[in-house]
């Protein structure tokens, strides 16, 4: 042997042995510089531009040649210790003996078999995968993308009822499916998301079933562009996704002003957002036009409620808008609003501890039509809420449609097919009077502001709402108030997880899951107190406060049981004493002022139930 052989050889050994000491000592040193390092440079220039220290060491110092250097590059520094035993073993850097012993027995010294990565993937080829957050697929280079997801949504309820016999339409017990919905989202050509869901159980069904239905344009993000029918963006809480909520129903403002009847939130219209940071505090801007909701019923129909025939009825109803029909079914006229709502975080660190101060406000124009007759054919307002329950989803606060018609000769309202007033006797004759406009909604302005904060394992949340009715019979006086105010604490010592670029709280993320997490998942109490006052001088809409104790068990994120006990503290008007005899003359049958609802609950004092409400919420 040469001088020279044994030179090469005494050197081939020392790399070799520092490689087979590396391997031996420390697997993971190799993983972690592999993982670290970007992709190596072309084969024909491999010292210069490669990032893999291993590799360019092995090839500097003549372990390894270009060849085999540029096949165990090509695997983007994920070539298995397996290829490069191989390969050392082939060169005689080690014996095959030490390649299989750390091996295992999978390398024999033979031609090697370097595992490459896939060959670069095909822009116009596709993947598909399934997991916890639905079915997804799409387009390798991210211009096109698809999912498909849904919830469901189960609640129950149990009344106690006031047991003192007085007389107003009692809660019904029961089962319901909240919600049951489907949807598809996704991205096209990179700059346009799309969405569309269906809830089998909203309203009617039919068109009344879709919710989001739009195209939002993000080529210029932070900025977006949504056209089509989407949340308006009012409240936190109802910006909020109800897969997130606290309580298994929203408190009475939302529901009243937002969520229930023609205010049902999502809008076909045009929705402007933008969220940054300014001097480091989060914020979010989000306004537009809209017009009204596929989903919305018109005034008079109260969702549930029985009284809701009743209802168009008082107010000369004759055709089937006015009799309760979606308002969008061949309407002739449209309303139109302008909305918009900002919010600042002051502060936010990151342990996830916050304060979130925000503003929101809006004016719609409301539109009014009106048969030969005089009878309202189409249009006017109606604000409605529930006590915060769902299986029975009685309106015990109910303005009526707050446009409506009197008859001149002081008679019952236009209650026929024909529209016509009914006769009273003036000096001995039988007089037929004719209806006339007694009061008129022609634009409501609302306004909301709110106040949320985390600290650890405990949250609060504060929404104060209002609403001004403006037109023919009304004032400055009219004007619907409502708040509510709640705080939680995790059990389990979660914090609430924030939302920046929508402004609202987001999904819980228990510590552990339940099962086959190995734990217990997130444990949570919470209490809630809301108000609602629709009595004005011209409205007589009703008032209700109520608290409302909450405990979630949330298994996974996806996966949570509720359950809440609702006490009405009182169901007052103020409009009469206690008792339903001796009805004034606001809640007689023969009297119809803006109001028109259901004078058995909105006319009595002193209703406070109790009410146990479960829910079961999963969605994918």
């Amino acid at each position: 042997m040469t001088n020279l052989d044994t030179s090469r050889l005494n050197r081939n050994t020392r790399v070799a042995g520092a490689v087979l000491a590396a391997l031996l000592a420390s697997p993971a040193a190799m993983a972690t510089a592999k993982s670290k390092a970007p992709a190596p440079a072309p084969a024909q220039e491999p010292a210069a531009t490669s990032q893999d220290p291993l590799l360019n060491t092995l090839l500097k110092n003549g372990v390894i040649n270009k060849q085999q250097y540029a096949d165990l590059a090509k695997s983007g520094q994920n070539f298995s210790d397996n290829a490069l035993l191989q390969v050392l073993a082939q060169n005689g850097a080690i014996t095959k003996d030490q390649a299989k012993t750390i091996s295992g027995g999978k390398v024999d010294g033979k031609a090697p078999e370097i595992k490459n990565a896939p060959a670069a993937a095909n822009p116009h080829d596709g993947y598909a995968r399934v997991n916890e957050k639905g079915i997804e697929w799409g387009s390798n280079d991210g211009n096109f993308k698809a999912k498909i997801g849904g919830r469901i949504q189960v609640d129950s309820q149990t009344n106690f009822n006031d047991p003192n016999g007085k007389s107003f339409t009692q809660l019904s017990n029961g089962v319901a499916l909240r919600r049951a919905r489907i949807f598809v989202e996704g991205i096209m050509y990179k700059d346009y998301e799309y969405r569309f869901e269906y809830d089998f159980t909203r309203n009617n069904g039919g068109v009344q079933g879709i919710t989001d239905a739009y195209v939002k344009y993000i080529h210029f993000a932070p900025f977006a562009l949504t056209i089509g029918q989407t949340n308006e963006g009012k409240s936190m809480e109802s910006t909020m996704s109800n897969n997130y909520l606290t309580f298994i129903e929203r408190g009475l403002p939302n529901n009243a002003f937002i969520e229930a009847g023609p205010a049902s939130k999502y809008q076909l219209g045009a929705i402007g957002e933008y969220f940054e940071k300014a001097w480091g505090m989060p914020y979010v801007l989000r306004g537009g036009l809209t017009t009204e909701s596929l989903g919305a019923p018109g005034p008079g129909n109260t969702s549930g409620n029985a009284q809701g025939s009743a209802n168009a009825a008082s107010v000369g109803g004759t055709d089937a808008n006015a009799s309760g029909q979606n308002r969008n079914n061949w309407s002739g006229n449209t309303s139109y609003q302008m909305v918009g709502r900002g919010v600042l975080l002051p502060f936010k660190d990151e342990d996830g501890n916050l304060l979130h101060t925000g503003v929101w406000g809006s004016y719609r124009s409301i539109n009014n039509t009106y048969n030969a007759n005089g009878t309202v054919r189409q249009g006017g307002y109606q604000f409605v809420s529930q006590p915060d329950t769902d299986v029975d989803r009685t309106n015990w606060l109910n303005t009526g449609n707050l446009t409506n018609v009197k008859c001149t000769n002081g008679g019952a309202a236009a209650t026929t097919s024909t529209g016509t007033c009914g006769t009273t006797t003036v000096n001995g004759k039988t007089v037929k009077g004719h209806t006339v406009i007694a009061h008129q909604v022609n634009d409501v302005n609302m306004f909301g502001a709110e106040l949320l904060g985390s600290y650890g394992p405990f949250h609060t949340s504060s929404e104060f709402m209002m609403a001004q009715i403006n037109g023919v019979g009304y004032s400055s006086a009219d004007l619907l108030q409502g708040f509510y105010t709640s705080a939680g604490w995790f059990i389990t010592g979660e914090t609430r997880p924030y939302d920046e670029k929508k402004g609202t709280w987001n999904r819980v993320i228990p510590k552990a899951n339940f099962l086959n997490g190995g734990g217990m998942g997130a444990l949570e109490v919470a209490a809630r107190y809301d108000l609602m006052d629709m009595n004005t001088k011209h409205i007589n809409g009703g008032a209700l406060d109520i608290f409302t104790l909450g405990f979630n068990w949330y298994l996974t994120p996806r996966v949570r049981l509720m359950t809440d006990w609702v006490h009405v503290l009182a169901a007052n008007t103020g409009q009469t004493t206690a008792g339903n005899s001796g009805n004034t003359t606001k809640c007689s049958s023969s009297y119809y002022p803006a109001q028109g609802g259901s004078p058995a609950i909105s006319c009595f004092a002193g209703l406070s139930p109790n009410i146990w409400e479960t829910a079961l919420r999963i969605d994918f």
